[in-house]
């Protein structure tokens, strides 16, 4: 076996770095991302820390007439001893709205340590059944009732029919508004049948059909006959194709 030798030709060798150089090379890079995870941990935590970023200030924008200031600082103080940065603007709004007298509320953070609440509360136009309360917007809430004005119309129907009793009640009063009465009980029945009680006492029946009809010749047979009566009559039932029945009472 014959082995030729090339004279003058180098050989290449590789150089590989030292073991030694890559493990400090790695130690530092890892001790590097474990001094700035710290860092950043202790910096979220100095700031999550109520007393180093606390609420100091709460400022309302709103008509506030029916919110009690016990009732919101409830709500405010357990949201707000978490200070700044830990406070959820999404919970403090959930736990307000869940007051009944909040239709409405916006919650804002203005550093370095304020918060601004803007809210609007329900306007009260009716009440429903024994404990609700309607709003001038057809909304169904649950107020205290002692803060309400008693003379406010009474609306009673079915469970979930808050709303279109409501929007009845509201083209009822337009019908009646040339009469100048207005209505202060209305009742929807589980079955249908509408009857409402007026201003002026009468209690006027009119059924399941064709509700708006019978009402307007109510009104047609008021202006006419039935005024110079009014203080004699208990009711009108206006179940009828044509005509009414006309309860007598005591004047």
């Amino acid at each position: 076996m014959e082995t030729a030798l090339r004279l003058g030709q180098r050989r290449h060798v590789e150089k590989r770095p030292k073991r030694g150089r890559i493990f400090l090379k790695r130690f530092f890079q890892t001790l590097s991302c474990v001094f700035v995870f710290f860092a950043v941990s202790y910096s979220v935590f100095w700031c999550l820390d109520p007393a180093h970023f606390p609420i100091s200030s709460v400022r309302f924008v709103g008509e506030r007439k029916f919110l009690s200031q016990q009732e919101l600082q409830e709500v405010i103080f357990a949201e707000v001893k978490t200070g700044f940065f830990g406070l959820k603007v999404s919970s403090l709004q959930h736990h307000l709205l869940s007051l009944p007298w909040i239709k409405q509320v916006d919650v804002r953070k203005v550093w370095p340590d304020q918060l601004v609440i803007h809210f609007e509360e329900h306007k009260p136009a009716a009440f429903w059944g024994d404990s609700g309360t309607i709003s001038d917007m057809g909304a169904l809430f649950y107020p205290e009732l002692s803060k309400l004005n008693a003379e406010l119309p009474k609306l009673q129907g079915p469970d979930g029919r808050a709303s279109s009793v409501w929007q009845q009640y509201l083209v009822m009063e337009r019908a009646l508004a040339p009469l100048n009465l207005t209505i202060t009980h209305l009742t929807l029945a589980p079955r249908g049948a509408w009857h409402l009680q007026l201003s002026n006492g009468i209690t006027v029946i009119l059924g399941t059909n064709d509700i708006l009809m019978r009402l307007q010749r109510f009104v047609h047979a008021y202006e006419k006959q039935l005024h110079a009566r009014q203080n004699e009559i208990a009711y009108v039932d206006l179940r009828y194709t044509s005509g009414m029945a006309i309860g007598w009472g005591t004047s």
